[in-house]
């Protein structure tokens, strides 16, 4: 695995059923520090989240889910 430690690295991926009105194809970039951006191809607008972040909310929601 490789250690992120100065430049972000960016993926272009194609995700099957998107909801209406959002491009099927996404930039995903990984930065130093655990964050993880997000962006539709072609749009500017990038969304960031923490990866502690995100994980401890998929963590949650599979306990609630199990429940």
């Amino acid at each position: 695995m490789t250690t992120l430690v100065s430049k972000p690295v960016r993926r272009k991926v194609r995700i099957a059923g998107m909801p209406h009105g959002i491009r099927p194809d996404l930039v995903i970039a990984l930065y130093p520090g655990g964050i993880i951006g997000l962006r539709e191809v072609g749009r500017r607008r990038e969304y960031q989240v923490a990866a502690g972040v995100l994980y401890a909310r998929l963590v949650g929601q599979e306990a609630r889910r199990a429940r």
